[in-house]
């Protein structure tokens, strides 16, 4: 390969690598003739805390900024709970249209609806138009910032804005980046959040915590083959575009099939990098979106859409070049453009708005947390631990230079790249922490990375799998064709949920009761006192 066909390629992985996490719920369709798939009618007021500091952990800056959340009251009773989500890494309202387990047990627990938005996501600007501006400014874009602004939203709801909430209990719930932030808000804040479901949370998923640098596409791979994909043939069908690009006439071939946009044609061989970075991209997010009914991301999708995809690859017709390069087209097509309202794709991000990443909100605030705290070692080994490329070994070099390329106009440098932070900070493993449920989709690539990859429990620290689970699939609402591995989970989850509730209530009543005898007494003991004297 020639060298600047591997520069080339080490960008285009680093920049996947860094928005791989992103959560398909935060990504933004793009059609405005589209009705989303089984729209949930879910409700909600949205309302803004004001003055939330800047700086949480300084006494040198009085800065503030307003956050926004998502409030449903329908269902609250008096001292009843608050189920907060810990919003992650886009608009909150997607978080709130896609976490219906959430609204499905509200009424079940007279429990009020809380969705908050992460600082600099959604409408959460500290800094307005210029929060993105400046190295100055995203520096107070972290993970910990963003749990001390939900620790001091949850004491302001209950204080404040709702009624006779002072001793609510709190449950948290978050699914992927927000099912790391809703585990370390339990952590990290024991003594405001009682429980947390941590879905698809993959808090281990960092260099320091031995997660293999490969498994996230081993997983992919085995999403795949369990639906009925033919590994040799989507590995024959990347040596078939890259055999298609050495040529003028087999890149004309490919820009035609691919309906790929003029400004993102192939013009010379290595260009295939990027054709071949978007299509992984949508063999990865897929195996995260393989629900088993219509859903819509990025994307409308049908239900089980990896085994759709899997049809395109075990054709008999695949013979030669020309017909392994269709159903490459074939499974993007299915990803990008299920309705056939997209005339055209562009897979060059560094000239199209509207590429595999173009569409995502925020398109740069996970980025730049991926450059700085949440540094995940993610690559691929080829086969046959998967059926991509070798991009392996990972290395912090490469994240750095990809950061520096991305993010240097604006001050960064290498030592803001702390890959050592995040587990420093919240760990490795968890002895004293409590009433977590860790769940994971064994079809999620993202499972690799979570808290535990088999059932158990340690204390009260909880691990379920769902066999034919995806991303967060137990955290989504109910629906008719939902697998009875979700079920199980759910009514699982429901169970560990109102024991926290029932623990919580006991502790404030006896804490109560032992007040009311230590005021008793010491009445008693000034009685006695004053008939001594």
């Amino acid at each position: 390969m020639a060298v600047i066909d591997q520069l080339i390629l080490l960008y285009s992985v680093a920049f996947v690598q860094s928005i791989r996490l992103r959560d398909p719920v935060t990504f933004k369709f793009t059609s405005k003739a589209y009705t989303r798939l089984n729209e949930p009618n879910y409700k909600w007021a949205e309302e803004w805390f004001d003055n939330m500091p800047v700086d949480h952990f300084s006494y040198a800056d009085n800065r503030t900024f307003r956050l926004r959340y998502l409030i449903n009251t329908d269902y609250f009773i008096k001292y009843g709970p608050i189920f907060f989500y810990t919003g992650n890494e886009g608009n909150i309202e997607g978080f709130a249209s896609n976490t219906g387990f959430m609204w499905d047990i509200a009424a079940e627990f007279g429990a009020a609806v809380i969705f908050a938005e992460h600082r600099f996501y959604g409408k959460t600007y500290p800094f307005g138009n210029e929060s993105y501006a400046s190295v100055s400014n995203l520096g107070y874009l972290s993970s910990e910032q963003a749990l001390a602004d939900y620790a001091q939203l949850i004491q302001y709801l209950r204080n404040e804005r709702l009624k006779d909430a002072t001793n609510s209990t709190v449950i948290a719930f978050g699914g992927s980046y927000g099912g790391m932030l809703a585990a370390w808000i339990r952590i990290k804040y024991p003594h405001i959040v009682e429980g947390a479901i941590a879905a698809s949370a993959p808090v281990f998923w960092f260099p320091q915590a031995n997660v293999p640098e490969d498994i996230f596409d081993n997983i992919v791979k085995r999403s795949f083959v369990n639906s009925g994909c033919k590994a040799d043939a989507i590995i024959a069908a990347w040596s078939a575009i890259e055999e298609l690009a050495y040529s003028e006439q087999g890149r004309t071939y490919l820009n035609s099939l691919f309906k790929l946009e003029e400004k993102s044609f192939l013009q010379k061989s290595e260009d295939v990098n990027f054709l071949k970075a978007f299509i992984r991209e949508s063999f990865e997010s897929m195996a995260m979106v393989n629900y088993p009914y219509p859903s819509e991301f990025l994307a409308p999708l049908p239900g089980w859409p990896v085994k759709v995809a899997c049809g395109f690859f075990n054709s008999t017709q695949m013979k030669t070049r020309e017909h392994h390069a269709e159903s490459l087209y074939s499974m993007v097509n299915l990803y990008y453009n299920f309705t056939g309202e997209k005339k055209t794709l562009c897979v060059n991000p560094d000239v199209c708005s509207d590429s595999a990443y173009g569409a995502l909100g925020d398109p740069l605030g996970w980025p730049w947390q991926a450059c700085t705290e949440m540094i995940m070692q993610l690559c691929a080994s080829g086969p046959p631990n998967d059926f991509f490329w070798k991009d392996c070994p990972f290395t912090i070099k490469g994240v750095i230079e990809g950061c520096e390329k991305q993010f240097g106009k604006i001050g960064y440098t290498k030592q803001l790249t702390r890959p050592d932070w995040a587990v420093l900070n919240y760990g490795d493993h968890y002895p004293s922490a409590s009433n977590i449920i860790f769940s994971n989709g064994y079809l999620d690539p993202w499972s690799g990375g979570g808290w535990s990859l088999k059932p158990k429990v340690v204390g009260s620290l909880v691990s379920i799998i769902i066999e034919d689970g995806a991303h967060h699939y137990d955290l989504r609402g109910s629906h008719p064709k939902d697998t009875d591995a979700v079920k199980e989970a759910r009514r699982l989850e429901r169970i560990y949920i109102g024991k926290w509730i029932h623990n919580a209530m006991k502790r404030f009543n006896e804490a109560q009761q032992h007040l009311r005898q230590n005021t008793e007494s010491f009445r008693e003991f000034n009685v006695i006192k004053k008939a001594v004297h």
